[in-house]
């Protein structure tokens, strides 16, 4: 996992952060998707075989769980986690709150014709 800090620009009305700073080319962004995870509840249990993902938490707390170990990823410090490629993961919400997370992928092997994703 690799994680980047990133620079957010806050205010009274909240935080604004660029996810693609990182890259120099947004040309290899695919995958991009919102998502929203109730309290108690987990979202994915999957793995992408030929492509990673990176996570931005927008709104709440979440725990990110891999076989390698459990991130906490938190819209008070804006961050992006990056999952490798064929690494099992799972997005749990263990608060009060809704959590609101960005995802996508950033590399992917363009010949690769298997499932997207496999549960």
């Amino acid at each position: 996992m690799n994680r980047i800090n990133l620079n957010d620009h806050r205010d009274k009305r909240g935080f604004v952060v660029n996810p693609f700073e990182h890259l120099t080319d947004t040309g290899d962004i695919s995958n991009c998707h919102a998502f929203s995870i109730e309290p108690g509840c987990t979202r994915g249990n999957h793995t992408h075989p030929a492509r990673n993902e990176q996570i931005l938490v927008l709104s709440g707390t979440i725990s990110v769980k891999q076989k390698e170990g459990n991130i906490t990823m938190s819209a008070a410090v804006p961050s992006i986690l990056t999952i490798s490629k064929g690494i099992k993961h799972v997005f749990e919400n263990n608060t009060d709150k809704t959590a609101v997370v960005i995802c996508w992928s950033s590399e992917r092997e363009e010949d690769y014709t298997g499932e997207d994703t496999i549960y």
